[in-house]
């Protein structure tokens, strides 16, 4: 469908006026949108604790570098029957954690326990080795459990920091921000493991201390990309200025993610209700070839529409519904962050095809490209059949097209359902009028006199209907 232009069809007077007098209250009475909760989904705090655990695990150890055949072997002599001192479990204990045998490994590990003699920060170290490997389990309970512990008797900086990512796997925020703290303030280089650390502050809503981060992480690692993160942490705080800012950096320091740049903060700017900002951002990233610009066209006509640029409405609109009807994705746009890399990313979920076609005709209706808006508020209709407004619309663009029958229809199936009743009845009554049902008219005209509330369509009517019992009582030549 392409955007008509302005029907020049030669109408009546009266049809004018009508076409005019339904379609001004048009913008209030459709629903405008629903708009886009916007957050922060971050699903994979077990596998970044996970990576620190493993770190600390595989500290210093010959046993990760060895060929198979070696580790093989050192394993079978650890595991011969017997007493096995120490030593010995040590070796199969990191043997089985470079083979991922996490169940031996803490089989072993607590056969260690068992023996063990030394001081209390030897005590602290296996207690946290079984707080990693149950880590390496995803078994949140006993890593809490065993992390205590060692915590208790050897707090190192990398432990309260496993410990702040399964606190937050388990939704307790406050204390996983307990032990973030006491991380930055005992770590010697907090900087290594800052990534992980801003995600938890994302999670647990601090998004102006994790934009503060940020800023540090970019200073230090020089990487652009973070800036989209910073960005992402601002939008959430309504710095959008500075999000913005942060955009266009990215883009001066050649990012290749801009159409992803450009949608997340077109949702910013929505939140914001700045809908000729958000309109232009997601414009972008469809020029910005989006990978999939359905999603971001109806962003652009949800806000188009908003801002009464009813233009823009119908050029994107129009693209759109024809996708639509072909069958292409029906699709917007949401965030999350990505499990591995910790990136931000678009997901998408099902749009409102039926609101998508009902802004598109309505804006068609008040550029007056009436046989436009026919075919969107059909294929409105047809997407739901419960947005009755379409129909009275619908029944507008029909009576100025001079279909009355269709039109009497649509008002019809408006005045039955209660929507725009006084418009759809004072509709209604100029069709029966022009097809010479003057009984019709008449009752319909009344009933707007009597019932109706806006004072032009008081006046109309009045005029109509005068005319018509005047004409009733004039005595035949």
């Amino acid at each position: 469908m392409e955007t008509a232009k302005k029907n020049q069809a030669k109408r009546s007077p009266l049809i004018r006026i009508t076409a005019a007098v339904l379609a001004v209250i048009m913008i209030s009475s459709v629903v405008l949108y629903q708009q886009s909760g916007i957050r922060l989904n971050v699903e994979d705090y077990e596998t970044k604790g996970a990576r620190i655990a493993a770190r600390q695990l595989l500290k210093g150890d010959d046993y990760a570098n060895a060929s198979t055949l070696e580790r093989m072997t050192t394993l079978a002599r650890s595991l011969i029957r017997g007493r096995h001192s120490i030593e010995e479990l040590e070796t199969g204990v990191q043997v089985a954690v470079a083979q991922a045998n996490y169940d031996e490994a803490i089989t072993l590990t607590k056969k260690i326990v068992d023996q063990y003699e030394g001081d209390e920060q030897g005590v602290g170290e296996l207690c946290l080795r079984l707080g990693y490997l149950y880590v390496m389990k995803e078994d949140a309970e006993n890593a809490l459990q065993w992390l205590n512990s060692g915590i208790e008797y050897t707090p190192t900086p990398e432990a309260h920091l496993v410990r702040a990512q399964v606190l937050l796997s388990m939704d307790r925020t406050a204390e996983s921000l307990q032990d973030v703290n006491a991380y930055m303030e005992t770590a010697e280089h907090p900087e290594e493991l800052m990534p992980d650390l801003i995600n938890i502050y994302e999670v647990a809503g601090e998004y102006e201390t994790a934009a503060s981060l940020y800023t540090k992480l970019i200073d230090l690692s020089g990487d652009s990309g973070y800036l989209l993160n910073r960005a992402y942490c601002r939008t959430n705080i309504d710095q959008m200025e500075a999000a913005q800012e942060d955009r266009d950096r990215y883009a001066a320091e050649d990012g290749k993610e801009l159409a992803t740049a450009d949608v997340m903060l077109g949702l910013g700017w929505m939140r914001r209700n700045d809908y000729k900002n958000a309109g232009d951002s997601f414009a972008r990233a469809i020029d910005e070839n989006y990978a999939d610009p359905n999603s971001v066209y109806y962003y652009v006509v949800l806000c188009a529409y908003v801002n009464e640029d009813y233009e823009r409405v119908c050029k994107y609109g129009d693209q759109l519904i024809d996708r639509l009807l072909k069958g292409e994705s029906m699709d917007t746009a949401s965030y999350t962050v990505e499990k591995t890399t910790g990136r931000l990313s678009v997901t998408l979920a099902q749009m409102d095809v039926s609101s998508l076609c009902l802004m598109t005709g309505a804006s068609h209706v008040r550029l007056e490209s009436y046989d436009q808006a026919v075919e969107s508020l059909t294929a409105c209709l047809k997407a739901d059949q419960g947005v009755v407004y379409a129909n009275y619309l619908r029944g507008t663009c029909y009576l100025v097209a001079e279909r009355y029958a269709e039109a009497i229809a649509d008002f019809d199936t408006s005045i039955a359902a209660g929507e725009e009743v006084e418009r759809s009845r004072y509709g209604r009554g100029v069709c029966r009028m022009e097809t010479g049902d003057s009984a019709g008219a008449i009752e319909d005209f009344e009933w707007v006199v009597e019932n109706g509330q806006d004072e032009d369509l008081f006046d109309e009517a009045g005029k109509l209907l005068a005319e018509l019992l005047s004409a009733e009582n004039k005595p035949a030549e």
